[in-house]
């Protein structure tokens, strides 16, 4: 390249791209983005100014769905569907999602099945999208190894680590998955605030809270909540704060307090405060009409009739959302919202619909919380005997999942029944405080100290003084003791 103008304009444009990478939020990467487009154009080289157009315009999309801004991603999302500069699954991602926000299902289900088919293997970015259909299409086990493959082929790209882990445990999270979302979430939280990129680190705390919920552990969340809503709402970032109010939500249902959740998810699925997500809002419709159901008794006599009133309304739009998708765990959640809301004679039906879906489709986490629901509306209408077959069974679902919040909650169900279930912990394992067992239990998965430490909000110093202490109490020496320890039935040599 001769000419000197077009030399300078190149090297601002590849100076520009660089600086994209480097960018502390999104809307300064696609604004550099695109500056560097302009500059390869006067350049001369239109090829390239393509490709950063398209990357640009990608950029924007990722940038107004983080915000939760509709609009803008429908706006993005077509204008990617008809770009030329895209690949295969990213323009049919953005085409099915745009078809589907236009109410177009059967048209979205079609594009999205055939971008979770289309990616190249060596392009981490195509796969990445492939990915994101087939969770959008509720195939999360394919959603899960695309985004692994994606991941693997990331070595050269090291930039784009802590975005695909971020994918990775939204994946797992949305699959119920919750100790492998804990475990993308800390090493991709170590990769984004090395790579200086808080917006994701956001994201992934949310996933942190969400995980610490499930598990009961209140201090957790509610630590893990707060960073992530601080940054959100620094950065303008929805989807981690959606993932920070919910979280307590679900601790809320764990616990038995459902008007306490009511007013904590209300709003992210009516859209009346400044967290709010037009996706998103889907995934926590079920647990607000859950937590209307549950809390109804305890309402006035208006907020009560308000409440369902919305609890109703917001279950068709996340029905329609699960038929245009296809997702059967989806609607075996569905049918089990309708069974919540269901007359007395209504709902053995429905809950024995959403269990048989369930069986083929949905997860441990959600079978199991079918089967507590299922036994609580049976429990109450006076049928202990058959109550206390679905509450053993989602005891034991929950144990495997390491629920032990929920586990709690099914056995205090039992107990109303009049069938209490005792504590099947070995006695040294009982002896533990909860947070030395939950350190236990990290430990013994194979996390090492400091992280125990960052997913507990722990010091360093803290989680190795309570190892001392559980190794003491079990009578054990090694990590390799301690499994044989918490596993099922185990005993600590000794015992």
């Amino acid at each position: 390249m001769r000419d000197p103008t077009r030399r300078m304009h190149l090297r601002c444009s590849v100076a520009l791209t660089r600086a994209a990478e480097r960018a502390e939020d999104q809307p300064t990467h696609t604004a550099r983005l695109a500056s560097a487009a302009r500059h390869a154009r006067r350049a001369g080289l239109p090829g390239r100014a393509t490709a950063l157009d398209a990357l640009a315009l990608l950029r924007s999309a990722e940038a107004a769905w983080a915000a939760g801004d509709r609009a803008g991603f429908l706006t993005a999302a077509r204008r990617l569907g008809a770009h030329g500069g895209v690949s295969g699954p990213i323009r049919d991602y953005h085409r099915g999602v745009a078809a589907a926000m236009g109410g177009d299902g059967p048209l979205s289900a079609v594009l999205l099945r055939t971008g979770c088919r289309a990616a190249p293997e060596d392009d981490a970015r195509a796969l990445l999208y492939a990915s994101r259909s087939a969770m959008a299409l509720g195939r999360l086990p394919q959603a899960r190894a695309l985004a692994t493959s994606a991941l693997a082929r990331a070595g050269r790209h090291p930039a784009a680590v802590p975005r695909l882990l971020t994918h990775l445990a939204l994946v797992e999270l949305v699959a119920d998955q919750y100790a492998r979302a804990e475990s993308h979430a800390l090493r991709g939280l170590d990769a984004a605030l090395a790579a200086g990129r808080p917006d994701l680190a956001a994201h992934l705390r949310g996933v942190l809270a969400m995980a610490a919920s499930v598990r009961g552990d209140e201090s957790g969340c509610r630590s893990h909540a707060r960073a992530a809503l601080a940054t959100a709402r620094a950065h303008g970032l929805m989807v981690p704060a959606v993932l920070a109010t919910w979280s307590p939500g679900l601790l809320d249902l764990a616990r038995n307090l459902p008007v306490e959740a009511v007013e904590r998810l209300r709003p992210l699925v009516l859209g009346t405060s400044s967290v709010h997500h037009f996706a998103w809002r889907q995934r926590v419709i079920p647990y607000f009409v859950e937590a209307v159901a549950l809390a109804a008794p305890a309402l006035p006599a208006a907020g009560r009739q308000r409440a369902v009133r919305q609890a109703r309304a917001t279950l068709r739009c996340f029905e329609e959302w699960a038929e245009a998708s296809a997702d059967r765990q989806a609607r075996a959640t569905a049918l089990r919202c309708r069974a919540l809301l269901a007359a007395p004679g209504g709902a053995d039906p429905a809950f024995d619909r959403a269990l048989a879906l369930m069986e083929g489709a949905g997860s441990e986490f959600a079978q199991a919380r079918t089967s507590l629901l299922a036994g609580m509306s049976l429990r109450r209408r006076r049928r202990p005997g058959d109550a206390c077959a679905h509450l053993r069974g989602a005891m034991l679902r929950f144990e495997a999942c390491g629920a032990d919040v929920w586990v709690e909650r099914a056995r205090d169900e039992m107990r109303a029944a009049g069938r209490a279930e005792p504590d099947t912990r070995p006695r040294a394992l009982a002896s533990l405080t909860p947070q030395q067992l939950r350190v236990a239990r990290h430990v013994a998965e194979g996390r090492t100290n400091r992280e125990v430490a960052a997913l507990l909000t722990l010091s360093h110093r803290t989680v190795d003084h309570h190892l001392r202490n559980v190794f003491a109490a079990l009578g054990i020496r090694s990590r390799v003791q301690l499994v044989h320890a918490l596993a099922p039935g185990g005993d600590p040599p000794g015992a």
